[in-house]
């Protein structure tokens, strides 16, 4: 049995509610970038594009969420909820042993300055029954973030060994089918190119211009700069506030993450 989380404080949920994380999961509209990760147990590429992300207004905690999956052909809507359980100040970032460069040191200096957090949850996202195939996701939810002085929320990890190692939200679970219970392991992260991954070896290629291995193309990797908008139909990628009178969403999530400061 999983140890006991404790409830968040109210001083933690005063900050949840000052600072709403929709806009750091809801897809871009104008953006071709979705979460994107590895799934059964070969770990193919699987693709999510989180189409609606809305806070909770009785719960700053809670997320619902709507979108759609890609995996191989086969595209499914989903919907389900994030639940964040604890929010945490991230490691500091560490100076390379023996690095004497004072410009190095530095920029060390300033990423530590940075007010830089790490909130904790679970997650649910149930794929439509009326698709072949649909089941259910479950898992834990990890996402890196700052908050500028200005009061401006961003991805942002400052140790890359720790926490998201890199991918500004990670999604770690598994999938259930619901009849057979078989289940299958799944891990999606904001961004690819940049997650210290431990699955495959020698995935990403390149120093200037980082690409995807070519001998891991079988698995679904040569697709990625296709630019396929798999996901529209016929929305775009929202993330909102929680409503006053009736639902209101917004289709600019950086306008979104500045109005709730």
């Amino acid at each position: 049995m999983a140890p006991a989380v404790a409830p968040l404080s109210a001083e933690e949920l005063t900050f949840l509610r000052e600072y709403s994380l929709a806009a750091l999961l809801a897809k871009e509209p104008d953006d071709h970038e979705v979460m994107n990760g590895f799934y059964g147990a070969d770990h193919y590429r699987i693709e999510f594009a989180m189409l609606e992300v809305r806070r909770d207004p009785a719960n700053p905690a809670h997320y619902f969420v709507k979108g759609k999956n890609r995996f191989k052909k086969s595209i499914t809507p989903f919907e389900g909820d994030i639940l964040l359980t604890q929010l945490m100040n991230q490691p500091q970032a560490e100076l390379p042993k023996g690095e004497t460069d004072k410009s190095v040191k530095d920029y060390y200096r300033e990423l530590n300055r940075r007010n830089a957090y790490s909130v904790l949850g679970t997650f649910t996202l149930r794929e439509d029954a009326a698709y072949k195939g649909a089941g259910t996701f479950r898992g834990d939810v990890l996402i890196d973030f700052s908050v500028s002085e200005e009061g401006d929320i961003e991805l942002f990890t400052r140790n890359i060994s720790k926490n998201t190692r890199g991918g500004g939200v990670l999604f770690e679970g598994t999938w259930e089918n619901p009849e057979t219970h078989q289940q299958k392991p799944v891990l999606l992260v904001q961004n690819i190119f940049e997650y210290q991954q431990d699955i495959f070896r020698d995935f990403m290629v390149g120093e200037r211009d980082r690409d995807f291995n070519p001998k891991y193309a079988k698995l679904g990797w040569d697709t990625y700069w296709q630019n396929e908008e798999w996901w529209a139909e016929p929305g775009q990628a929202t993330a909102a506030n929680e409503p006053e009178a009736e639902e209101t969403y917004y289709e600019d999530t950086t306008t979104v993450a500045r109005t709730l400061l």
